[in-house]
Formats: C-alpha cells, structure tokens, sequence
C-alpha cells in the first residue's frame, strides 16, 4: 500500500464516524423517520428520512472506496474494519 493511501485512512475513517453519529442523532431526535411512511407525518420526518437514506448511501460508498484502498484486506470477519 502506498504512503498517500495510508495517509487517507484516518481521515476517511473520521468521515465515516461523523457520518454515522450524524445519523444515529437524526433516528434519536426523530425516531418516527425509522417507521413506515404514514399519511399526514410532518415534513421534517420526510427530510431526516432523506437525510438517513443519504448517510446510509455515503456509508456504503465510503466502504467500498475503503476496500479498493486496503490491498491486503484480511479474511477474518473479525477484521474487516479500519485497519489501525
């Protein structure tokens, strides 16, 4: 792995944790977003719904870059995560 590869990996990791409080608050201030959709449900549950969607999507889009990253990911489960 390249030393500007590495370099990224903390700062990709910070991004991934911003990203994941940031929607652990929205469902904790809004925990109607978790729920189905309903008739009549304010606008502001239908936009944190939007915004949980979109942090799931960046999430997963941040793991995938994180994979092409980490060339020798290993194959325990166990470790799978940042490797630092």
């Amino acid at each position: 792995m390249s030393f500007e590869r590495l370099v990224n990996l903390p700062h990709l990791a910070a991004l991934e944790s911003a990203v994941l409080s940031s929607s652990r608050a929205l469902l904790a201030t809004y925990p109607e977003a978790g729920r189905e959709l309903c008739d009549g449900e304010p606008i502001e549950v239908s936009v944190v719904r939007a915004l949980v969607e979109d942090c799931d999507h960046l999430l997963a889009a941040l793991d995938d870059y994180r994979s092409h990253l980490v060339v020798d990911r290993p194959r325990n489960p166990d470790q799978l995560g940042w490797p630092f």
